[in-house]
């Protein structure tokens, strides 16, 4: 083999980071200091210089595009890797594993996998059973109280509950307790089952573990700050003694912490391994001095985090633009006017420019402005592909294939085309195959027409698309042809075209059609050993990111979703206090709450890479209850407002300081601090935590009001009696409740 001459290529430290000996590395990578880059070389040293064979790594990833860009890389440099590397994110690797393992678990290999929709269709579904409607809040929480539990590794045999600590718990657990009991008779698992049950198989079958520990010398893991504890545990399953592992991370960039991102252990690594190497990242790649200054000077302000300091031999770039805005719709005006110039008198593509935020709420008025302006523009975060209706439709018709246990998909389909079969039926053939312990599927395709108590045409109906299902089946597993033909067959052949068409939007339905069976043809030719079960398994793991694409247009996004991207200039909007830092995340989680907001929003800076414009207003906001000013992160980053807008427009020198929440109890995780210490001055609530409608309430502002409605979230609306209706958070200190009377 050629040897790799990494000094062309690597910086010094990148350079130390490839070639360490050391048997443990924890690599603590900045923003831009060109991580993918440094995985990537890592893992071509290893195969070109230390002749380790490829099927002995394992290496994972944050989004399955990233791992998808990293093995591309690595074949580049090693072609001779490209049949043997195993690059995945977690829940693609558990899923592969899965598919080899599971029926040790007493799961066939083609289970199928539920999305978030399906989720919820699947609870309410029980909550039915129980006897509750569909829109009741107890289904929400249900939804709520699964995923939490899963958070923490919990099924419903490991939780009893001798006192309820919040009003319909026992219901909760109960719905859970059916929720499992529905999707082994389905064949099925969740998002969160793919890790648990993958864990549960490495921990308790011996010779599993030992089968795959002895497959794997190195493991190497990206985006290693927002590894949680389950996912960590997975790891520990298949690390034998003797294996190699690699963690690339930024404790700065923990973001993901509400869905289990446990910063303690990248962290605490090293107290783990004793013998553990740190090298850290520090040059940066993506962006100019100024906009690294500003950055480096709000991070220094957190205590949990590992200390560096960005640099760039970048110039030092363009000043960073802070708008003061007196309303809302001025902002976005000023945002869109802003655009509009970039575009039209400096020359410079829409493609290059993101709008980021941190609450989708935040889009409306912008959406206005865009389409005032004629600014095309596209938000991610919204409706995805695999999520719209028809891409739903045909990933249903495509489960039920391969899994006729899959009664949620069947369900779906049932009466897609328009098969006359009313939900009465449905029910009907629901109960009568919950009687009969099968499927739905299973119970149409063996009973005689007469034997149901649905009409007599449905079932026939649904047994002549059985017979079409069942043909398709075996084409498949003959691979008669290959399956994107097959599956476009039937689709022809049961009418699903032709009943798209009759809609006003049909023409554009069936090119999201045809797209999807164009993502087949594109899966099959860059996997032409893959089965059809594991196409199904790649698009069930199908991110927000993944479905990222630039284009001639603005894109809107939130900062989580932009984590790992970058872009030429970056608009920051509704910088405010209460909305970034979001007012929820101090009120739930304090010190950490914070700390989390402010790498949210070093995140949001550090995507830009030559212009960074950062705008709020000084409107008065409905959601956080009063009238907002500039985010504490402003002055926290060394930039200066100097002057700001009044209400009527003009505008006055003001050094007025933003209402800041600063808290002291934050923990110092054994380093030094740049930050001084704030005065403890925690944020005061009225100490309401439950709001009926109907109740009375005062507002020091609004005065005597009326409940009307109860969203999620704390959010109440309430109706006035001489200042209209107004949606507030419900433990404002500005809101008193007065009880239910009249």
């Amino acid at each position: 083999m050629n040897k790799i001459d990494f000094c062309l290529d690597l910086n010094e430290r990148q350079n130390e980071a490839v070639q360490t000996p050391s048997q443990y590395v924890r690599v603590v990578a900045g923003a831009g200091s060109g991580k993918t880059r440094v995985l990537t070389y890592r893992i071509a040293y290893l195969i070109k210089e230390m002749d380790v064979v490829p099927w002995k790594i394992l290496a994972f990833t944050f989004t399955n595009k990233v791992a998808k860009e990293m093995q591309d890389r690595v074949i580049n440099i090693v072609p001779e890797a490209s049949k043997h590397l195993t690059i995945k994110t977690f829940h693609s690797f558990a899923a592969m594993f899965l598919r080899k393992e599971i029926s040790y678990l007493g799961y066939p290999s083609n289970f199928t996998i539920l999305d978030e929709e399906d989720q919820l269709k699947l609870v309410k579904d029980l909550g039915v059973e129980l006897g509750y409607k569909k829109s009741d809040t107890v289904i929400k929480k249900a939804i709520a109280y699964i995923s939490k539990q899963k958070l923490v590794g919990r099924y419903p045999e490991d939780i009893s509950i001798s006192k309820e600590t919040f009003a319909d718990e026992k219901v909760c657990l109960e719905l859970y307790e059916m929720y499992e009991e529905s999707k082994k008779k389905m064949y099925a698992l969740d998002f969160d089952d793919l890790l648990l049950r993958t864990n549960e198989i490495l921990s308790t079958y011996i010779e599993v573990r030992e089968k795959w520990q002895n497959r794997i010398d190195h493991i190497l893991i990206d985006e290693f700050q927002d590894t949680n504890d389950i996912e960590y545990k997975m790891i520990s399953l298949l690390k034998k003694p003797s294996a190699c592992l690699y963690v690339v991370g930024d404790p700065d960039q923990t973001i993901y912490t509400w869905r289990g991102a446990n910063q303690k252990i990248i962290l605490d690594l090293e107290n783990i391994y004793p013998t553990m190497e740190t090298i850290i990242l520090d040059r940066n790649y993506r962006s100019s001095q100024n906009i690294l200054d500003a950055a480096n000077k709000l991070i220094a302000n957190n205590r949990m985090r590992v200390p560096k300091n960005l640099y760039t031999k970048n110039n030092r770039g363009k000043d960073i633009v802070i708008k003061s805005c007196p309303t809302s719709r001025n902002e976005a005006d000023y945002v869109a006017r802003t655009i509009k110039k970039l575009n039209e008198v400096d020359k410079v593509p829409l493609t290059d420019i993101v709008l980021l935020y941190r609450s989708s709420y935040i889009t409306q008025e912008f959406e206005q402005a865009f389409a005032q302006y004629n600014i095309p523009y596209r938000i991610y975060g919204g409706q995805k592909f695999y999520q719209r209706r028809e891409i739903k439709d045909l990933l249903a018709y495509f489960r039920v294939i391969s899994n006729i246990k899959d009664d949620i998909s069947f369900e779906r389909i049932i009466n897609v085309p328009k098969r006359n079969i009313g939900e009465s039926s449905v029910n009907k053939y629901k109960a009568e195959a919950q009687e009969a312990n099968l499927s739905l599927y299973e119970y149409i395709s063996s009973i005689e027409p007469e034997d149901s108590e649905a009409p007599k045409k449905a079932t026939i109906n649904l047994q002549n698309l059985i017979i079409r299902i069942e043909k398709t089946r075996k084409d498949i597993e003959n691979e008669s042809e290959i399956f994107s033909k097959i599956l476009e067959d039937f689709i022809y052949d049961i009418g699903y075209r032709e009943y798209l068409l009759k809609e006003d939007d049909g023409e554009d339905r069936i090119d999201n059609v045809n797209a999807l069976f164009e993502d087949i043809k594109h899966f099959i030719k860059n996997n032409p050993e893959s089965k059809f079960e594991e196409y199904l398994n790649n698009v069930a793991l199908i991110s927000a990111q993944d479905e990222v694409q630039m284009g001639e247009f603005v894109t809107l996004m939130t900062v989580h979703t932009a984590k790992g991207l970058e872009f030429p200039i970056v608009f920051i909007v509704r910088l405010n206090e209460s909305v970034f830092p979001h007012q929820r995340s101090l009120m739930e989680a304090g010190y950490k709450g914070l700390e989390e907001e402010r790498r949210l929003c070093y995140v949001a800076m550090t995507r830009a890479m030559k212009e960074l414009y950062i705008s709020f207003t000084n409107d008065f906001s409905y959601v956080a209850g009063g009238t907002l000013t500039p985010s504490q992160f402003i002055k926290q980053a060394g930039l200066v407002v100097k002057s700001q807008p009044t209400q009527s427009g003009g505008y006055g020198y003001s050094d007025r300081r933003p209402k800041t929440i600063f808290f002291d109890d934050g923990p110092s995780m054994g380093y030094e601090s740049q930050a001084p210490v704030r005065q403890n001055l925690v944020p005061k609530t009225n100490d309401v935590d439950h709001w009926m409608v109907g109740d009375i309430c005062k507002h020091i502002r609004f005065g005597r009001g009326v409940v009307i409605k109860v969203d999620g979230g704390g959010i109440i609306t309430v109706r006035f009696d001489t200042e209209g209706v107004k949606s507030l958070m419900g433990n404002h200190p500005s809101l008193t409740k007065g009880g239910n009377e009249a």
